[in-house]
C-alpha cells in the first residue's frame, strides 16, 4: 500500500509515522503541500503511483493538490479536524462551500460534535481515532492543587484566556500554569504564571505533575494534550463535553467543575486518576488504534 498523507504537519508527520510503525511493508509519506512548493510538486509526481492520499484536513476550498486526485480518481481519505468544521458551516451557510473534495472522499472524524457539525452540512462520516499516547508511568502523588493550560500566543481569547483568568480569579490558592504564551493581551491575576513556549517534552513533564488540566477553547477536535493529561491521571476540565473530562463551556460550568476535580483529588489523597489511566491505555493505544486505521484503509482500497 502506498499512501501520501498531507495537512497539519503535526498531526500528519505523527500519523506517517504511526502507520509506518504497524506496517512496515507500505509507504506513507506526508508531504507539506499547504506550505512548500517542493512538496506540492513531489506530490504531483508521485500521485500516480500511489494507492490512497490522506488529507488531515476537511477541505471546503480550492486545492490543487486535491483537484489531481479526483482527475486520476485515487481514492482519498478526509480525516477532519477541529477549525474545518467551522469553515465547512460558515461557507455551507453562505454558499461558498466546495463540495467536489467531500462528496468523493471517505469522511471520517474524532468527536461526538465533529461529527454533528460535519453531518451538519451533507457529509456522512465515521468515527475513526488517530491520535494515541503512550501511557507511561504516572506520578505518585501530586504535591498540590495546580492547573496547567494550552494557550497560543497569537490566538489567546480562541484558546481560552479569559475562561482561565476566571477561574484563577475563583480560585486564587491554586497556581495556574499557561504554557504556549508568555504575555497576555488582558490582565492576569498573580496565581496566573505563564511558562511560554517549550519543548514538548517539559510541557508532557509539566502535565504529569498538575492533577488539573485545563483545555477551554471556542472550538476543538479531541485534542492530543487531553489525551495526554488523562493518560497522566489529571482531571481534565474541556469546554466541549467527552465522558471523560468535566463540561466546562460556560463560567459557571468551569467553576461547579473545577470544586468537583478539586474534591475528586483530594478524596484521592492526591495520587492520579488511575481509573482514567486504564481507559486511555485501552481507547488510546498506539498500536490498537493503528491497526484499526490501516483495517480502514485497506477496506476503503478494496471497495471499488
Amino acid at each position: 500500500m502506498r499512501v501520501l498523507i498531507n495537512g497539519l504537519p503535526l498531526f500528519s508527520e505523527r500519523l506517517a509515522k504511526d502507520l509506518k510503525s504497524q506496517d512496515p511493508t507500505s509507504t506513507f509519506l506526508f508531504l507539506d503541500t499547504y506550505n512548500s512548493k517542493w512538496a506540492q510538486l513531489k506530490f504531483i509526481l508521485l500521485l500516480p503511483f500511489a494507492d490512497l492520499v490522506i488529507s488531515l484536513n476537511g477541505v471546503t476550498d480550492n486545492s490543487g493538490s486535491l483537484n489531481t486526485v479526483l482527475k486520476l480518481k485515487k481514492k482519498l481519505v478526509l480525516q477532519w479536524m477541529g477549525t474545518d468544521a467551522l469553515l465547512a458551516m460558515d461557507r455551507f451557510e453562505n454558499g461558498t462551500i466546495k463540495r467536489d473534495y467531500i462528496d468523493y472522499a471517505s469522511n471520517f472524524v474524532d468527536s461526538s460534535w465533529l461529527k454533528d457539525e460535519v453531518e451538519s452540512v451533507g457529509v456522512k462520516t465515521e468515527f475513526l481515532y488517530f491520535k494515541s499516547t503512550e501511557v507511561v508511568p504516572a506520578i505518585s502523588k501530586y504535591n498540590g492543587l495546580s492547573a496547567i493550560s494550552y494557550i497560543a500566543q497569537n490566538r489567546q481569547e480562541f484558546y481560552g484566556i479569559k475562561r482561565v483568568v476566571s477561574l484563577a480569579n475563583q480560585f486564587p490558592e491554586i497556581p495556574f500554569y499557561i504554557f504556549g504564551m508568555d504575555q497576555a493581551e488582558i490582565d492576569i491575576p498573580s496565581n496566573v504564571i505563564l511558562k511560554g513556549w517549550v519543548p514538548v517534552h517539559q510541557f508532557q513533564a509539566a502535565l504529569k505533575e498538575s492533577p488539573i488540566f485545563l483545555r477551554l477553547t471556542d472550538h476543538d477536535g479531541f485534542p492530543v494534550s487531553v489525551i495526554e493529561a488523562l493518560g497522566f491521571g489529571a482531571e481534565v476540565l474541556m469546554s466541549l463535553p467527552s465522558e471523560l473530562t468535566y463540561l466546562a463551556t460556560t463560567e459557571e460550568e468551569a467553576i461547579q467543575a473545577m470544586h468537583q476535580a478539586i474534591e475528586k483529588i483530594k478524596r484521592r489523597d492526591f495520587t492520579p486518576n488511575f481509573d482514567t489511566i486504564e481507559t486511555v491505555k485501552v481507547n488510546y493505544n498506539r498500536k490498537q488504534l493503528m491497526k484499526i486505521y490501516l483495517l480502514k484503509l485497506k477496506s476503503i482500497l478494496e471497495n471499488n
